[in-house]
């Protein structure tokens, strides 16, 4: 293959049928296929996932054994040959048109930082209660929100030269590293765009099991992105600021039942608590979750 317009890089980490689906869905794409590359970065899976990801033809698989998405990330970046560079995860559906409406919107914006699009959640399986897809559906992905850095790298979009120029995510961080790089882009100047047209599908987290994971992984990530002195008592401020906001869009939510918006307003407590407990577990000295 010529150099691609675009590398799409994929970390994974024992997810072989997520990422046969995510494949799919790459290979699938409206934009002419010689023109991007597919780079898995297998994250040190003890499964088959690398197997599965060897069996499609043309995708480069690359393996990095320190664990955390952005140490595999940046492995990518290494070996990425496109001019721009497209992120995506093994959990996500690219739309068909997705990389066909990233370049265009490359296009319309040539000075952008990072290109964010639309990350719509769907349901797949049976879900525990509705309180659990309301939550989702409030709360994550804020994309709409890019230019406050809320740019989530499983639908990103950037010239792979603010790579070079800047360097590449902070290893260290097993969650919130691409907010911490989307500041870093624009504290050096380059906008950060939000592309509703640019669309990635991404499972609802259906379960208490699945949120409550979700939150202590969230909570290490803050935690190591917060410096000290002061550590604890920082996050916690800024976790009882977060909730107090959370509370208040969920009472006011438009087309939830009032029975339905207490129970979102509950679990936002009871996961706010479960980020507290996380915060005195690592200010005992054990380490950040990975998932």
């Amino acid at each position: 293959m010529h150099d691609p317009i675009i590398s799409v890089i994929v970390p994974v980490w024992n997810s072989p049928g997520l990422l046969r689906r995510c494949l799919d869905a790459l290979e699938g794409q409206s934009f002419a296929r010689d023109k991007f590359e597919i780079i898995v970065v297998d994250n040190g899976s003890t499964d088959n996932t690398a197997d599965v990801a060897r069996s499609v033809p043309g995708v480069i698989v690359l393996r990095e054994d320190r664990p955390g998405s952005y140490a595999a990330r940046n492995r990518g970046l290494q070996h990425a040959r496109g001019l721009y560079i497209a992120f995506t995860d093994a959990d996500c559906l690219p739309a068909p048109d997705w990389l066909e409406r990233a370049l265009t919107a490359a296009g319309q914006h040539p000075d952008a930082g990072v290109l964010a699009g639309r990350i719509d959640l769907f349901e797949e399986g049976e879900a525990e209660g509705p309180v659990f897809t309301d939550y989702e559906r409030l709360f994550s992905f804020p994309q709409a929100h890019a230019a406050r850095g809320n740019c989530a790298t499983a639908n990103w979009v950037s010239r792979r030269t603010v790579f070079e120029e800047l360097g590449g995510f902070d290893e260290r961080l097993k969650s919130g590293g691409d907010r911490q790089m989307a500041l870093r882009i624009r504290e050096a100047g380059l906008p950060l765009i939000h592309v509703p047209e640019m669309q990635v599908l991404h499972p609802v987290r259906a379960s208490r099991g699945s949120l409550v994971q979700k939150r202590r992984r969230l909570s290490g990530g803050r935690w190591d992105r917060t410096g000290r002195p002061g550590r604890l008592l920082r996050v916690i401020a800024v976790t009882l600021y977060d909730t107090g906001r959370r509370l208040r869009r969920a009472a006011l939510a438009p087309g939830l039942t009032l029975r339905r918006r207490l129970a979102v307003m509950r679990l936002t407590v009871e996961l706010s608590m479960v980020a507290t407990l996380e915060f005195w577990r690592l200010f005992r000295g054990q380490a950040a979750v990975r998932d």
